[in-house]
């Protein structure tokens, strides 16, 4: 019976807009095959409606002119003369029917029963979703907190690792990306996390912006574009003329931008002079106790007897023979020749980097001082034969004769004699020059400068940059302690030796004969020591050994400074230094010339020293320098992006909607109704769709079937 039974149902189908829309349906059913009806809405392929398998088919008959069109696709036969109730558009006239489609889902389901034979209207319920709809970005926040909380981790771990290496050589960068590569990928990261959430947000934002209050419809687009990317965000600043919080969100889009190039620019690389690690192979030398050549003395067969006066007391004085140390003789010969050159002499040094530099330390020198006499210079006339300073062999001349002259040095030549170029005289450590002209001697300009060479202390600051030896005397001294170089020998009398050493002033050149002596020492008073800041670890006290002094102030007194020089070689003369004369004639300086040997054969004394002073090296290495006021706008979009997510997510939670963000399905199930869709639809039609939209207001509203953006009608 029930498979040939016919059942007919009338169903009422309805719309949000148009409640009196009717039609019916005609379901039957098969003898071997009835009929199951699926609570989801779903149809069994084994349907057969109205001739048509799985499909219906029905004729209407409007009872009203229909408002919109229906949700089940209703296409009228006039399609061109849809109504619209706002622009006064003539009602629809004729039959209407319906195509062939899938069964529509219901939101609620008639089952019909075997008794159940009547008509039955379907009640409309109220509306609430009963599932999540479908989205990339999910149905709640959990990816966007999510990206937000990735964000703010990778620009935190950039920040951690650029306040680390700030300053740090980049050579302690070991990692297998290089720094600017890793916060590229950080401030990547960090940036799209950012730019997600922001997105969403965004997105949201139109449903939290209509659901709050009606407005042009193209706010919604404007929203709607702003969460694609920074040109709609800069439209929707432009456009909505006034600040509002959905624009901080939009700001924040167009700031990312910019993000990564800010991160790539904060990092930069400059370089500087750093300590080597290697320190203890940077040596410099200094000296504090010298013993070189040889000064010895023929004993007791060589005595000679030195009156002293003025207490006419007798000494008796060994002879020494003295054999000065080549390298000193070198020393000399090098400073003194390789003057007028100008040529760089410095102390011989390990510096592995290059660059380095030594505390200030105190060595054992020897120094030289330059004083104009000139004014000490007198003048006599004298008649005679052959007086003048140089005599040609054979020669006799008789003649006025003018001499110049200090204690132990003269220069005398025939008065009315023509001077035609430039002489000089040398004797001792003094020298006495006279201008070159066509003048006569007693016309010339004469000139004496007096120098010498003395052993003394240094404190040196020395600094080595690009493999050269820069070093500046800050101090010396010459202090001799009187209580060293004292007799040891066979001169038993102290008093008689204490009066030789003060009638010979003092001087360490004996020329007479000399005595054994305890070394010489020569020291730097405590109080300079506070008053140069000299570390306190300085050496203070030097000893020379008196083979040292012997046979080195006989090598200057006697070979490269004897009793009388001259050049140019004119005159015949037993002059046996004349290559030390031609080096002082040619010299433009002659103090510039003394300090030069003396420079020299300090350098030669510190060079032969096995005491060296340790230094610290110094290497040109690159750094890694942050420039920190290019992280303000990252961190800033990143506190700007993280206050209007918040906000966003808050405001949503606060007007009970769903987090439909950017989706699609959202937007295609929650869009306009039908009515504001039609007038959407003509507008686009007639060519005024711009103006119309932009006079159109709409509000986000539930009229029983689900929130839609309905006109708002004035």
């Amino acid at each position: 019976m029930l498979g040939n039974t016919l059942l007919f149902v009338l169903g009422l189908y309805y719309t949000c807009n148009n409640p009196h829309f009717i039609g019916s349906i005609t379901m039957a059913t098969s003898p071997s095959n009835p009929a199951q009806y699926s609570p989801l809405g779903e149809r069994d392929e084994s349907y057969s409606l109205g001739g048509n398998h799985g499909y219906y088919s029905t004729n209407i008959s409007p009872t009203t002119t229909p408002r919109a069109r229906s949700p089940f696709s209703i296409r009228h036969e006039d399609t061109d003369q849809v109504p619209s109730p706002s622009f006064n558009e003539e009602q629809l006239t004729g039959t209407s029917t319906v195509i062939r489609r899938p069964l529509p889902f219901t939101s609620s389901v008639f089952s019909p029963s075997k008794d159940s034979k009547v008509q039955q209207e379907l009640p409309s319920p109220p509306y609430k979703s009963n599932h999540k709809v479908i989205s990339t970005r999910g149905s709640n926040w959990n990816r966007e907190v999510g990206g937000l909380v990735l964000s703010v981790s990778s620009l935190v771990t950039i920040i951690a690792l650029l306040a680390y290496n700030d300053g740090r050589p980049l050579a302690q960068w070991n990692a297998f990306l290089s720094l600017n590569t890793l916060i590229s990928i950080l401030g990547a990261i960090s940036r799209t996390s950012l730019g997600f959430a922001i997105s969403s947000c965004l997105g949201q934002a139109k449903w939290n912006w209509f659901k709050k209050r009606p407005d042009s419809i193209i706010v919604f687009d404007r929203i709607d574009d702003a969460s694609r990317g920074p040109w709609g965000s800069l439209w929707l600043i432009i456009g909505l003329k006034t600040f509002h919080w959905v624009c901080l969100g939009a700001t924040v889009t167009i700031v990312l931008l910019g993000f990564e190039p800010l991160l790539q620019a904060v990092i930069s690389y400059s370089g500087q002079m750093d300590p080597s690690t290697n320190s203890s192979s940077i040596q410099l030398g200094r000296s504090e106790v010298l013993d070189v050549g040889l000064y010895s003395s023929s004993g007791s067969s060589g005595l000679s007897a030195i009156l002293v006066p003025p207490s006419n007391m007798t000494v008796m004085l060994e002879t020494y023979a003295s054999f000065p140390d080549i390298g000193m003789q070198s020393a000399f010969s090098n400073g003194l020749y390789n003057s007028t050159k100008a040529l760089s002499q410095s102390a011989s040094f390990v510096c592995p980097t290059a660059n380095c530099t030594w505390p200030t330390f105190t060595s054992m020198a020897v120094c030289s001082a330059c004083n104009d006499v000139t004014t000490h210079l007198q003048r006599r006339k004298e008649y005679g034969t052959n007086l003048g300073t140089l005599t040609q062999s054979g020669i006799l001349e008789t003649c006025d004769f003018t001499t110049y002259y200090l204690p132990r040095l003269d220069l005398t030549n025939p008065s009315n004699s023509t001077v035609t170029e430039d002489n000089a005289l040398y004797y001792l450590l003094a020298y006495m020059k006279y201008e070159a002209g066509n003048l006569t001697w007693d016309e010339t300009s004469i000139s004496a400068t007096e120098c010498a060479m003395y052993f003394c202390v240094n404190a040196y600051q020395s600094i080595v940059e690009r493999g050269i030896l820069s070093e500046h005397i800050i101090a010396s001294w010459a202090e001799r302690d009187f209580n060293s170089y004292l007799n040891i020998g066979t001169l038993d009398n102290s008093t008689v030796f204490d009066a030789y050493e003060k009638w010979h002033n003092y001087s360490l050149y004996a020329d007479n004969g000399d005595v054994k002596r305890s070394d010489l020492e020569l020291f730097i008073p405590e109080n300079d020591i506070e008053k140069y800041k000299l570390p306190k670890e300085v050496a203070q006290r030097f000893r020379l050994t008196q083979h040292t002094i012997g046979s080195t102030t006989r090598l200057v007194n006697e070979d490269f400074l004897n009793s009388e020089m001259v050049w140019p070689v004119k005159l015949t003369t037993n002059d046996k230094a004349l290559s030390t004369a031609q080096a002082l004639y040619d010299s433009k300086n002659l103090s510039a010339t003394f300090d030069r040997a003396a420079s020299s054969v300090s350098n030669w004394m510190r060079d032969i020293s096995n005491i060296t002073t340790t230094g610290k090296g110094q290497e040109w290495v690159i750094h890694i320098r942050v420039i920190w006021p290019y992280m303000i706008l990252p961190m800033l979009a990143m506190a700007s992006g993280l206050a209007f997510c918040l906000r966003s997510i808050l405001e949503t939670h606060a007007l009970h909607l769903e987090p439909w963000k950017t989706g699609m399905i959202s937007t295609l199930t929650h869009s306009v109704d039908a009515e504001t869709r039609a007038q959407l639809r003509h507008a686009e039609r007639n060519g005024y769709l711009k103006p119309a939209v932009r006079a159109m207001t709409v509000s986000f509203e539930d009229v029983g079937c689900g929130l839609e953006l309905k006109i708002k009608q004035e």
